[in-house]
């Protein structure tokens, strides 16, 4: 994000006045409607959860592809957490939102529960079934076909899920023997690290995260964001495994 959106985060912050999930007593009844990409539904979850035990907060997630084509159809949502900065550009462009701003950068990984994966040649010799997200739909997947192309691996079977969260269910259901996942799934899962190697980020394209706030939203989804830029919440996003976003520092 540029300097002058990084400014406009800052001055918002100073009119409101707060960051935390006090966002007073207005339209408590009315729920904030978020679309998440799946790679980040576990960590908006705990956002949630954090942000405030009163508002009522709804959670759609599914592919940066599909929650793209809903909203674009239609669907009201107040915020869209995508996974990367194609579709939010989009949807900004379509005049369907009011704000968009990067507020994380995600992590791929490369998971084999039946070896100790440590660099590229594990990839490149790899000659059994890989489960990535469809690259058509998810940032994900698009940063995982880059890097086995890259690398060279010509051999493995690619199992594409529709988002990186089916393709991390192939590898867990063991239907897959392994998967270029998001960082964030095996440390919610509490994946062992020896069964996982987290990819130099220089390997793939960045997996730049934006939001977006719709042009209808309630009037409360700004003050969420602001909260996502809070110490607490940024200590949950980078737990998490997502690399975080300087210019909420």
């Amino acid at each position: 994000m540029g300097q002058c959106a990084a400014l406009a985060f800052v001055i918002l912050l100073s009119l409101t006045g707060r960051a935390s999930g006090e966002d007073g007593d207005d339209s408590l009844m009315t729920p904030l409607r978020i679309a998440v990409a799946a790679n980040f539904k576990p960590v908006v979850d705990e956002l949630a959860e954090a942000y405030s035990s009163k508002r009522k907060i709804s959670i759609s997630s599914g592919s940066t592809g599909a929650l793209t084509a809903q909203i674009k159809n239609g669907a009201p949502y107040d915020i869209f957490l995508a996974a990367d900065v194609q579709r939010p550009e989009y949807l900004e462009r379509l005049g369907l939102t009011r704000m968009r701003q990067t507020y994380a950068f995600g992590r791929l990984a490369f998971w084999h529960p039946n070896m100790r994966p440590v660099g590229t040649a594990d990839l490149t010799e790899l000659s059994t079934s890989i489960a990535i997200a469809n690259p058509r739909h998810a940032p994900y997947g698009r940063a995982a076909e880059h890097l086995l192309v890259i690398t060279g691996n010509y051999k493995s079977k690619r199992i594409k899920g529709n988002n990186v969260a089916q393709a991390f269910s192939f590898v867990q259901t063991g239907n897959v023997d392994a998967g270029l996942v998001a960082l964030s799934q095996l440390r919610h899962k509490d994946i062992e690290k020896k069964n996982y190697w987290v990819i130099p980020a220089d390997l793939h394209p960045p997996i730049e995260q934006q939001a977006v706030i719709m042009r209808e939203a309630n009037k409360i989804a700004e003050n969420f964001l602001l909260f996502m830029g809070s110490t607490q919440a940024r200590r949950i996003i980078q737990d998490a495994g997502y690399t975080l976003v300087n210019h909420l520092d």
